[in-house]
């Protein structure tokens, strides 16, 4: 289920589409729809064609229909995988009369799709989504009224603090450390006056989650709160507090930080001093470089974040230390500085050693470093958020990289192409076609030949295609899609991202899916009149499963 959450986001991207309608009659029209609706969509279509064929034009009206009656035949259906299938139609449609859609999912006796149904809803800026969401206060599922209630707090609406209140008296101790951020977005005199009483809370957790939210609140009422707080024995909580006095540059605590700063605790050291910085006390810097110079991996990711270049990560760039050495180098990317590029395939590249990345945090949750993990496959694995920050880095290097050195991005486009790192051809290609110089267009026309790699030559096609190149890349694209009909191009469970490096010739259902979107994207960008009939006849005579999912992309491309 957050694999199709990530799908949902990443298909928000798709492209408009504006043509003009020629409309049928209106009697062909109504049976096209009835048809539909009582769910003969493969006779509809059929008549739609035949209808085309005789006027040789497209009535785009026509096709919005069609794609909200089908989504909304699919939505009234039983089976949990063709309600995700309609919600991703519906949501990838971008179209406000699909509302009813999102709001029949959310009577689904699945609380995944309820819970779906309910993040679509929250993008809606309409009263009538409010109260599809207050509704769901009544489920009997835990997490579906913690969802809905944290979707209000985003949208500050009047119910949400006694909501809020409501649920966390029912709550066990150990979640309620996630209310603090939603009580400091609503910002009301109730829930400040919460915030105000968790101070005290029993629970550490609850307490620094309390100090960090108001913080990045930028609520500066609370602290004389703080500064009582940061001299507390717990020493995450010091580093919370201390971090929160330097958000606040609160000249006040000047020598609270500076006793602080000599906590022998490595992280609360490093939140005074980080925190000293902020307030302007230059010399704080030291302070940090010697932590990281001893290897504190925290230590080092401050200075990535530091205005001042320190030759300090330089000279950790040759530790012995291979956890030291990757967070140097990832400090210095985000430092932007060029010393960082050396080896730079390392990071990007899978080799024997098979790296991942974790995300590690702070006993305060203040300051966040990278674990560096060997055989990766089995450990991120079955964790697709610890997969996803992995992921989410490396896309992250790869635009540093591209900002620093066009020629050492190429070189790194090269190694990702000819390890087949299916992973990362998204954004490499979509980093090329930014780039739209002749190198970038050459590497992307070399590889739209490549052997034995399905996923590289059609993204390369896409590329191609999109960035106006002449070529036969279009329909080379459509060639592929139609080869996929009978697939579930659209899938939306959990999958291995690391099985063999991407060196089967078969695509994962996953970079089906993506592939797919993007390409009728562009097709809808470019008013490509095959790639839309493509899309139609998909829906007809493809894989059944998949029409719903397409009805959504019809519906977007008749705009």
């Amino acid at each position: 289920m957050k694999y199709c959450l990530f799908v949902l986001n990443f298909a928000l991207f798709f492209g408009f589409l504006s043509l003009s309608a020629s409309p049928f009659s209106s009697p062909q029209q109504g049976r096209i729809l009835f048809l539909i609706q009582q769910g003969d969509y493969h006779q509809a279509i059929k008549l739609y064609q035949a209808q085309v064929a005789t006027t040789h034009t497209h009535d785009y009206e026509l096709l919005s229909q069609m794609g909200i009656a089908l989504l909304s035949y699919g939505s009234r259906q039983t089976d949990p995988e063709v309600q995700l299938l309609t919600l991703f139609g519906a949501h990838v449609s971008a179209n406000s009369d699909t509302y009813g859609i999102f709001e029949e999912c959310l009577k689904s006796r699945y609380p995944q799709i309820q819970i779906v149904a309910l993040g679509c809803l929250s993008h809606i800026q309409q009263d009538q989504a409010d109260q599809a969401i207050l509704h769901m206060l009544g489920s009997p599922y835990g997490f579906i009224r913690f969802e809905a209630i944290a979707y209000l707090c985003k949208k500050k609406h009047p119910a949400a603090i006694d909501q809020l209140e409501s649920l966390m008296a029912k709550s066990p101790q150990s979640i309620l450390a996630l209310y603090p951020p939603y009580l400091a977005d609503l910002g009301n005199a109730k829930s400040v006056r919460l915030l105000r009483k968790m101070f005290n809370h029993p629970s550490e957790q609850v307490r620094q989650a309390v100090i960090l939210s108001v913080a990045l609140h930028h609520r500066d009422d609370f602290l004389p709160q703080i500064r009582q707080q940061a001299l507390h024995f717990n020493f995450a909580q010091q580093e919370v507090s201390a971090y929160a006095l330097g958000l606040f540059r609160d000249e006040q605590s000047i020598e609270k930080l500076n006793k602080l700063s000599n906590s022998k605790y490595s992280e609360t050291a490093l939140a005074a001093n980080w925190a000293l910085y902020q307030l302007g006390h230059t010399s704080a810097i030291k302070a940090i470089e010697k932590n990281a110079f001893q290897g504190n991996l925290f230590a080092i990711h401050v200075l990535g974040d530091l205005n001042e270049q320190s030759d300090i990560l330089l000279q950790l760039l040759q530790h012995t230390d291979l956890q030291v050495r990757i967070n140097a180098q990832l400090a210095l990317l985000k430092n932007h500085q060029k010393a960082a590029l050396k080896n730079i395939d390392q990071l990007l590249i899978k080799d024997h050693r098979d790296l991942g990345f974790v995300a590690i945090k702070s006993p305060g949750k203040t300051f966040k470093a990278w674990k560096v993990v060997s055989g990766a496959s089995e450990i991120l694995k079955e964790d697709l958020e610890a997969y996803k920050a992995h992921l989410e880095l490396k896309e992250t290097l790869l635009a540093h990289i591209k900002e620093l050195s066009e020629e050492t991005f190429l070189n790194a486009a090269s190694s990702i192409f000819t390890a087949q790192q299916g992973e990362l051809l998204p954004v490499t290609v979509s980093l090329l076609e930014e780039l739209e110089s002749a190198a970038a267009i050459a590497c992307l026309r070399k590889n739209q030949q490549k052997l034995g790699a399905s996923l590289i030559r059609n993204y390369c096609n896409l590329a191609l295609y999109r960035l106006g190149e002449p070529g036969p890349y279009a329909d080379q694209l459509k060639q592929w899609i139609k080869k996929q009909s009978q697939t579930d191009l659209i899938q939306f469970r959990a999958y291995n991202p690391w099985e063999s490096a991407q060196t089967s010739y078969d695509l994962t259902p996953a970079e089906t899916s993506r592939l797919l979107i993007e390409s009728f994207q562009a097709f809808a960008a470019q008013q490509d009149r095959e790639g839309i009939e493509l899309l139609i006849d998909m829906i007809s005579t493809g894989n059944t499963k998949n029409k719903y999912a397409l009805a959504g992309l019809l519906l977007r491309a008749a705009q």
